[in-house]
């Protein structure tokens, strides 16, 4: 058996202060896989005492005494690496973050060093997407949560009912999802799942939508009158849904949403961000109810034909870019090799703490595996009155009139309308208020914010949330985090204040106009 050292043995606090040293510039986080006995600590406390130091262990036990010296400590036990590192790395700090090994301890855990450090690369890649994203969207997401805070006319809130919970995902599988397997579930269903289910029937209490961009518009094409939608501000809604639909506002609890909420007296629901829409609406589900959820149609894989359960808005466009040189099969072909960081978003379920994964099930056959979560047989809870054989020949008939019979007997005596999921009308400021709620605040942000750029720039690396860096990051993404990295930098500076005024100018005549 091979022994190695892993630290001196003449003077290891010698030796740590040595490795300190050779760290360039001023780091904001330092990431140290396998420290062993954790003489570092101390080390880069002294030199670096407003870093975040976080140690990531080889071992489940080894080295625990000195776990206490860390800002953050990962053991295997804890689950997804990439999923801790990303909970404590904001995006726009990756830059300024450092990764370091501790070379004895790779040479004494091979196995492992090359598993995490793999994790690690895979870590940097996700935050090097949500920076892309970040970039490409900040602008959308800020015209977004202004018009969406705007234009809605008939605010909602939400009565969650006593019953258990379909929520549908836009997979290929959720065509396997009858009329009578959902007939006793309350129907949530992804903006993209919407025109698979209403082609099939399948009445959707609750309609949640969460992209931003401009594909999200057509999802809504066919959503039936009355479905109440719940949205995020930054969402992409479109202005014909505002206005007729009730509208049931989602907060991520961000500053912007806070300023605009609170200055309107109103209370949005509260909400948490997540890669998906599917990953926003379980999340919702999760901590609003106590009920069991149904996965119907969240795959989480690619899959050979379709990626999605048809009709979907994304075929139409598929279609009209096909030719004789770019036929169906290759588009399809791209959409699914994208669709491989759906790995990502499969394992954000598998990391669902024990308490909420067991209130989880999933319907149908296919996707990819989900170990910590059971798959059911929706057709085994179907009442013998509801069996395929017992429904009429014309099936949208009796689901149409079946939906409109348990609506009927719930206004007779509220009992079924408590049981479903289902949306009230609420009090919310009138639209032309809330035009003039968000210009003031839109005004007073053009004058501050420039002048917080040119006086206090620092005040921008603060770990703290704040509405002047969220403004920031949405206006000019990749001028903010350069401030982030060198605020004292004139030029960056300048920039940054010449995009937010630019931005926030357009923006402001727009609404004026």
């Amino acid at each position: 058996m091979s022994f190695f050292r892993l630290h001196s043995k003449y003077n290891p606090h010698k030796e740590a202060e040595q490795f300190a040293s050779a760290i360039e510039g001023a780091p904001s986080i330092i990431v140290i896989t396998e420290p062993g006995e954790s003489y570092l600590a101390s080390v880069l406390k002294a030199q670096f005492p407003s870093t975040k130091c976080i140690a990531v262990r080889y071992s489940e036990t080894a080295f625990a005494e000195s776990d206490s010296l860390w800002d953050a400590v990962w053991r295997p036990g804890n689950g997804s690496l990439p999923f801790f590192l990303l909970s404590h790395i904001p995006d726009e700090k990756l830059a300024v973050t450092r990764f370091i090994s501790w070379k004895a301890a790779d040479k004494a855990f091979p196995d492992a060093a090359d598993t995490i450090w793999k994790n690690i690369r895979n870590t940097i890649d996700i935050l090097t997407s949500i920076m892309h994203t970040r970039s490409f969207f900040g602008n959308k997401w800020l015209k977004n949560t202004i018009n969406n805070f705007i234009g809605f006319e008939h605010p909602a809130a939400l009565q969650f009912g006593t019953q258990d919970f379909i929520l549908a995902g836009a997979g290929p599988s959720l065509e396997q999802l009858s009329v009578a397997q959902a007939a006793s579930y309350s129907l949530l269903a992804v903006s993209s799942a919407c025109a698979a289910l209403t082609a099939r029937h399948i009445p959707i209490d609750l309609c949640i939508g969460t992209d931003a961009g401009y594909w999200a518009l057509p999802h809504f094409d066919r959503l039936p009158v009355n479905v109440p939608i719940a949205f995020p501000l930054e969402a992409a809604i479109p202005a014909s849904i505002l206005k007729t639909h009730p509208c049931v506002p989602l907060s991520y609890n961000s500053p912007l949403e806070a300023a605009l909420f609170t200055t309107a007296n109103m209370q949005p629901l509260a909400a948490r961000e997540n890669g998906t829409v599917t990953g926003t609406a379980c999340e919702l589900l999760l901590q609003h109810t106590a009920r069991n959820i149904i996965l119907a149609g969240v795959d989480l894989a690619a899959a050979k034909g379709f990626s999605h359960a048809q009709p979907h808005a994304s075929i139409a466009r598929l279609f009209a870019s096909m030719s004789r040189v770019h036929p169906l099969a290759d588009a399809l072909a791209v959409q699914n090799f994208a669709a491989q960081s759906l790995e990502t978003y499969r394992q954000w379920f598998l990391q669902l703490p024990p308490e909420f994964a067991r209130r989880l099930a999933r319907a149908g056959s296919g996707g990819a595996p989900l170990s910590n979560i059971r798959t059911i047989d929706l057709t085994a809870d179907i009442t013998e009155s509801a069996q395929p054989a017992d429904l009429p020949a014309n099936t949208a008939d009796y689901v149409r009139n079946t939906h409109h019979r348990n609506i009927l007997t719930g206004q007779q005596n509220g009992t079924r309308n408590k049981m479903r999921l289902s949306a009230t009308s609420c009090s919310a400021p009138s639209c032309k208020e809330r035009t003039q709620i968000a210009l003031s605040l839109l005004k007073a942000l053009h004058t501050e914010i420039p002048a917080l750029i040119a006086t206090e720039p620092t005040r921008l690396t603060e770990d703290t949330a704040s509405l002047e860096k969220q403004i920031c990051a949405l206006c000019s993404y990749t001028a903010y985090c350069n401030v982030i990295k060198n605020p004292a930098d004139k030029k960056t500076q300048t920039t940054l204040a010449e995009q937010v005024r630019r931005i926030l100018g357009a923006l402001i005549k727009r609404i004026e106009a």
